[in-house]
């Protein structure tokens, strides 16, 4: 199966700041290309004032496009007068990916920059400023084109933005799996704090690739089966990787194939369920092997068909 991947060379125009800046989506691209992914480019369109505000408030929209305001009290937030409008591009990314994904109920992967999981209905954090999968879960369920999704984050930080846009909605679902809360920003999302539709799963510090995978398939998955959606949407972070120690990730999680196994596992489980299943790239900053990272991931997803569990899973 080819992968549509959702990505544009505007997206390389918001300077950023580091570690979160145009030359991690360079890093993953240069490398797909050498790879034996199948893959093919596509095009996104930026996300409409409509699809964002389903999720942001205006006052908080024009603030971002304004950002005079935010650079007086935030000296140091790196917006400028390309934030904006990348933004909306990145949330078109992700709003192409769900819509190929439901349609075609195939997988695709948006490469969206700015990261979006940490942006909530009227705040910003974390690099984030529009949150992309919200904005593609929102317009799906604004046109009816699912019912009840399930938002699968596997970032190394609590998603404190798509839960905040989403804890009061009943029809969506979430579960986050990511880094010891007491550890590392947003210091949020412990496990005792899990809801009946928001389950939340805490990696000890120095987890190892095997308890990784092991906790993912009992939590995660065993949550899926739980709620039984009708998409599994992925914020697909790759800032667990043990190099990656940007924002204070404390791993052993040494292997590339270890997301390899991750992404088998959400393609087995849409495949059991007979429903699509899409990702949006959230954190991932090591860009020696991010790449490699994120090839692997999307190998979870390549064949058209995935029987039974897998060798790689074991």
């Amino acid at each position: 199966m080819t992968i549509p991947i959702y990505y544009s060379d505007k997206l390389l125009e918001f300077e950023g700041k580091f570690p979160d800046t145009p030359k991690r989506l360079t890093a993953i691209i240069q490398y797909l290309k050498k790879s034996s992914l199948k893959y093919k480019i596509v095009r996104p369109k930026a996300a409409t004032k409509k699809d964002l505000e389903r999720v942001h408030t205006p006052m908080y929209l024009n603030e971002i496009k304004k950002y005079r305001r935010i650079k007086m009290y935030f000296p140091d937030e790196p917006v400028d007068e390309k934030t904006y409008r990348v933004a909306a591009l990145s949330a078109g990314a992700a709003i192409g990916a769900a819509e190929y994904a439901v349609k075609r109920k195939r997988f695709a992967f948006a490469l969206t920059r700015p990261k979006g999981n940490h942006a909530g209905r009227d705040f910003f954090g974390g690099y984030s400023y529009i949150n992309n999968m919200a904005v593609a879960v929102a317009k799906l369920l604004a046109e009816k084109k699912v019912k009840r999704p399930l938002i699968v984050d596997i970032d190394a930080h609590f998603c404190n933005g798509t839960n905040n846009i989403f804890l009061n909605d009943e029809r969506v679902y979430l579960t986050s799996m990511h880094q010891y809360a007491d550890s590392v920003y947003p210091y949020l999302g412990k496990e005792e704090e899990s809801m009946e539709r928001m389950r939340w799963y805490e990696s000890r510090l120095w987890i190892t690739d095997k308890e990784f995978t092991d906790k993912f398939r009992e939590g995660v998955c065993g949550f899926i089966d739980e709620v039984k959606p009708d998409i599994i949407c992925v914020s697909a972070g790759f800032n667990t990787y043990y190099k990656d120690m940007f924002f204070g990730t404390a791993t052993k999680i040494k292997e590339p194939r270890t997301y390899l196994k991750i992404g088998r596992m959400l393609h087995l489980k849409a495949e059991e369920l007979g429903i699509p299943v899409f990702a949006v790239l959230e954190g991932g900053y090591w860009l020696e092997d991010l790449g490699e990272l994120v090839y692997n991931f999307l190998k979870g997803f390549e064949d058209e068909k995935v029987v039974g569990l897998p060798d790689v899973l074991q």
